[in-house]
């Protein structure tokens, strides 16, 4: 449904878009951003109109678009965010409108949407397609005279739209004017003859109206456009039951089962018709069927029990009739086939208890009921999928609604797409150090700039360019014996020139690369005690390792503990006294790296990195305030910090403030960092689920 809206929209924004000619790398960079959003590349048209308005940011359009392509991605919030920018640009153009009031509609702020369409409205009276959607939004409002009106207003501008008519027929059925509904679906399968659903809606209208055999024509037709629709089945399955077609009743639960093995409806209407057919032991199975899985189903459990009666598995029915008689005391059946039970295994006394209790139940029962008519011209006996009544233990199941309520799941192809519905481990970004081999995470974008490590790459030090980065590239043996060459030869270097600090400091870094923490610190030590001219780098890159390390310590603790307790033959108490020693270490190894990053904070008080990295290690010491405040520190001196919204909005959601951490997890998802989508549908604000969403059928 929604890549139909964002098709719709962009075919209609191609031909109303003011000419953006005051650069024309504007008018590419846009178009190759549009390119990527009609071919659900979300997250990569994201990064091309981030591009736009960052050196426009009085454009709406690109506002425009990025709402689409965040609406795809679930981030409903960013993408109303986005659309409140582009009305506040320029507040004249119906399509703003529109789009703002479907992404409110979707998020369930139903009377800011219908606001929104009665402004596009205003602007546009003749646009249809607002009318159509306020009627959604009012159907979702239970509304059902204003959305009969929208769809009224939709079809007298344009009588070709069949949704229209299916729309204004579900809500006439819920103003109880089944008349008026037939007439609207009829109306729709006129218009467009191929929508299999339009015929299930027909056809349970007459089902309704007890008029089963149009109704089996309308379902018959609905199940030739759809033949794999459970519903389908499940309501041609009520109909011919009604019209005493037993074998195609059954033929229609054999194909549920097919297409559904784990029904239990279907299991226990094939149960009950397989009684009234005389085929007990295969009624025995279906019931034990739907037992196994729903093991509470005690209409179920009833009809096992009577069966196993009429098989002579008496100790088997006592089974289930004793659950049933605890469940309801007063049920007076169950008392009587108990009774029959006790009489087959010999047990009179409790034989005569039972009929004398279900004798007085029946009595109590006579005097507060009166006796039903009975005659041929009514439709046999049903009951709902919400109705438990043991006494209707014999009835076929109906369900409720079958089926107008419908639900649709896209799949979707690594970052193509729904990327938000990937499975994606939840963890805080890592922290920041320099390096020369870096793995970028993100989707499209620069990398961080420093101007002094620019200068420092300019004296061409080493044959790579130093970049600061959070994600170091994992080093196979090959390159890995390249770097320990490399090493061997700055050392010589060093025994011929100590003093060369940036030889040092390249040093430094590969220690680190091929895990070599204690000799990559002692020559930041060595940097930092000679007073290094590199300034801020080694005491950075100190607190780099040094997090590096106590990870590494914290993974050989968690994988080799148990073979070292059995291998050393230490008891628990030294065991014990390890942890503890461990626990202690780390903490004094954060405190280190906290000195460290306050030292950078020296050089320079606007380093984003060092508040993002001292962030993280009050996240580890659950000083989750005081992270806050360095992550907010980073981004307002670096505004673009994808991974700095990431984590601050991931510590809001830990800390409840669910609609603050969704926004910085839109900023992350807007910035490149594509896996916040998935966490704000799993954790956000937008699980919000209307109650009447599956009722609607959309244009």
């Amino acid at each position: 449904m929604k890549k139909k809206i964002i098709c719709l929209y962009i075919l209609i924004l191609f031909g109303c878009i003011p000419a953006i000619k005051a650069q024309i790398n504007t008018d590419m960079v846009l178009n190759i951003g549009r390119k990527a959003l009609m071919t659900e590349e979300y997250v990569v048209a994201i990064s091309y109109f981030n591009k736009i308005i960052r050196v426009k940011p009085y454009l709406p359009w690109p506002y425009y678009f990025r709402a689409h392509a965040k609406f795809q991605l679930d981030d409903l919030k960013g993408a109303e965010e986005d659309m409140n920018k582009a009305i506040e640009i320029n507040p004249f153009h119906y399509n703003f409108y529109w789009f703002r009031g479907d992404v409110r509609r979707e998020y369930g702020k139903l009377t800011e949407a219908i606001e929104d369409y009665n402004k596009g409205l205003e602007l546009m009276p003749e646009s249809s397609s607002l009318y159509f959607n306020r009627g959604l939004a009012n159907m979702s409002l239970k509304n059902f005279e204003k959305s009969a009106e929208d769809f009224t207003a939709v079809i007298q501008l344009d009588d070709s739209q069949y949704g229209a008519y299916i729309n204004r027929g579900l809500s006439k059925i819920n103003m109880n004017d089944t008349i008026g509904a037939i007439k609207d679906m009829d109306e729709a399968i006129q218009i467009n003859p191929l929508v299999s659903n339009v015929y299930r809606f027909s056809a349970y209208l007459y089902y309704d109206l007890n008029k089963f055999d149009t109704a089996l024509v309308r379902i018959n037709e609905a199940i030739r456009l759809e033949h794999d629709d459970v519903m389908n089945y499940g309501l041609r399955s009520a109909i011919r039951y009604q019209l005493d077609d037993l074998k195609g009743t059954m033929e229609d639960y054999e194909k549920i089962i097919e297409l559904q093995p784990k029904n239990p409806i279907t299991y226990y209407n094939r149960g009950v018709l397989r009684v009234e057919i005389g085929d007990i032991n295969n009624a025995i199975d279906d019931f034990s069927r739907v037992l196994a899985l729903n093991p509470n189903d005690m209409l179920s459990l009833f009809n096992r029990s009577l069966l196993y009666v009429e098989v002579g598995q008496y100790r088997e029915a006592l089974s289930d009739l004793n659950l049933i008689i605890a469940t309801y005391p007063d049920f007076s059946h169950a008392y009587v086939a108990r009774a029959q039970a006790y009489a087959a295994l010999g047990r009179k006394e409790d034989e005569s208890k039972d009929y004398a209790m279900a004798y007085k139940l029946e009595q109590d029962k006579r005097k507060n009921s009166e006796k039903k008519e009975n005659s041929s011209s009514k439709p046999k006996e049903t009951r709902k999928q919400s109705d438990d009544d043991i006494n209707n233990y014999n009835k076929i199941v109906v369900l409720d609604d079958f089926g107008i309520n419908e639900t649709e799941v896209e799949d979707i192809d690594d970052l193509k797409g729904k990327v938000q519905n990937r499975n994606i481990i939840i963890d805080l970004e890592s922290v920041y150090g320099l390096t020369y081999f870096s793995v970028d995470s993100m989707i499209n974008r620069t990398r961080y700039f420093k101007r002094e490590v620019t200068q420092f790459n300019q004296r061409k030090t080493f044959g790579r360019p130093l970049v600061i980065s959070n994600k170091e590239a994992q080093i196979d043996d090959e390159k890995s014996l390249e770097y320990f060459k490399t090493i061997e030869e700055l050392n010589e270097k060093l025994e011929t020139d100590p003093t060369n600090q940036e030889q040092r400091f390249v040093r430094a870094i590969l220690y680190g690369v091929v895990l070599n923490y204690t000799s990559a610190i002692a020559d930041y030590d060595y940097l930092i005690k000679n007073n290094s001219k590199l300034g801020l780098f080694p005491y950075l890159n100190r607190a780099y390792i040094r997090y590096k390390m106590v990870e590494l310590m914290q993974s050989f603790n968690n994988e080799s503990l148990d073979v070292n307790i059995s291998s050393t033959g230490f008891n628990q108490n030294t065991t014990q006294k390890e942890k503890d020693n461990s626990v202690v270490q780390k903490m004094l190894d954060y405190e280190l790296i906290e000195r460290d990053l306050l030292k950078v904070l020296e050089f320079d008080p606007n380093y984003e990195f060092a508040y993002y990295n001292l962030a993280i290690i009050q996240c580890i010491r659950k000083d989750y305030e005081l992270a806050i405040e360095n992550f907010t520190k980073a981004i307002e001196i670096n505004p673009f910090f994808a991974e700095a919204y990431f984590n601050r909005g991931l510590t809001r959601l830990y800390l409840k403030e669910d609609e603050a951490g969704t926004l910085d997890l839109s900023k992350a998802g807007e910035l490149g960092l594509y896996k916040a989508y998935n966490i704000m549908k799993r954790y956000g604000i937008q699980k919000v689920e209307l109650e009447e969403e599956n009722n609607e059928v959309e244009e």
